[in-house]
């Protein structure tokens, strides 16, 4: 053997990466317009499966879902549709919130379960992209409200299609910047709650109150109300006061002037049409993978 071969066979070696102890080398199961899937790749997303859903499908079912995902970032990035690193950042930090940790926390929850942050993170992109994508290039969802009650009777629930309107005059009992009057202003809206008793007259009198305002008229429905104020209205009687509450502005109480049943929004009726919005944007979305998926060019190596 030559001194020449011997020193091609040293460079040959040195360029090889050096493995830890039982770490093999990935394999290219697919390439999807030159970009690989490997071993790792797969079995990563099956412990995020598994971490998620507490199940993990089958591993043709993962690569197939990770082919998806190359298409979703490729094509969307023809449009010029990305989401840059902070981006992710930003939703990946979101998620953690929700779930009552930061970001660190996830990720090192992640680690202790043997899953790289990094494939959450190429799963959020792709999503986020994708969706961009299919909201710009797809028609326009349009839920109409037959639909909306067709599936609340099929569910057995048609009456969550009505709610109730309230009609309200807001009150406000004025307390001065710098002023130290709310206690005084508070028992005093406790005393008028006593005795008012009916919008037109109780209205009348309180208008001829000092630094007190009685405001427009408002129309609220119950879907449009938080639950909490909601019940305080649905116990204070038609003709009536809620209980006073302190604000920036003095001390807030509202006069009940009806309350009636509508047929219209309600909490129920928005969920459902979400869940139609949704189901029509995966068809949608299903679609246009199964056409992109007819022009991409995807190798599988085995």
């Amino acid at each position: 053997m030559t001194s020449a071969f011997r020193r091609f066979l040293l460079v040959c070696a040195l360029a090889l990466p050096v493995l830890a102890p039982g770490v093999a080398l990935a394999q290219v199961l697919v390439m999807v317009s030159g970009q690989p899937i490997t071993s790792n790749d797969v079995a990563q997303r099956m412990k995020l499966h598994q971490l998620i859903e507490n199940k993990s499908p089958p591993q043709k079912q993962v690569l197939e879902e990770l082919i998806d995902e190359k298409i979703k970032v490729l094509q969307a990035a023809r449009f010029s549709i990305e989401a840059d690193e902070d981006d992710v950042n930003r939703m990946f930090s979101n998620i953690a919130e929700r779930s009552g940790r930061t970001a660190d926390q996830l990720t090192a929850s992640f680690a202790q379960s043997g899953l790289k942050v990094q494939t959450f993170k190429d799963k959020l992109r792709a999503d986020y992209v994708w969706g961009q994508y299919v909201r710009a290039r797809a028609p326009v969802v349009n839920i109409r409200d037959s639909d909306v009650i067709a599936a609340l009777n099929k569910q057995g629930n048609a009456d969550a299609f009505t709610a109730t309107e309230y009609v309200l005059r807001p009150i406000i009992l004025v307390v001065g910047g710098g002023s130290n009057a709310y206690g005084s202003r508070l028992a005093e809206a406790n005393a008028l709650r006593a005795k008012f008793n009916g919008c037109d007259a109780g209205l009348q009198m309180i208008k001829g109150m000092k630094e007190t305002v009685v405001r427009s008229p408002i129309n609220r429905l119950s879907s449009e109300i938080p639950e909490k104020m909601r019940a305080v209205l649905d116990k204070t009687e038609v003709g009536r006061l809620t209980p006073p509450e302190v604000s920036q502005s003095g001390v807030e109480t509202f006069a009940v002037c009806e309350k009636r049943t509508v047929k219209g929004e309600s909490s129920k009726k928005r969920d459902i049409k979400d869940e139609l919005s949704n189901a029509q944007f995966q068809e949608q979305s299903k679609r246009m993978m199964a056409e992109l998926r007819k022009t991409m060019l995807i190798q599988y190596m085995r």
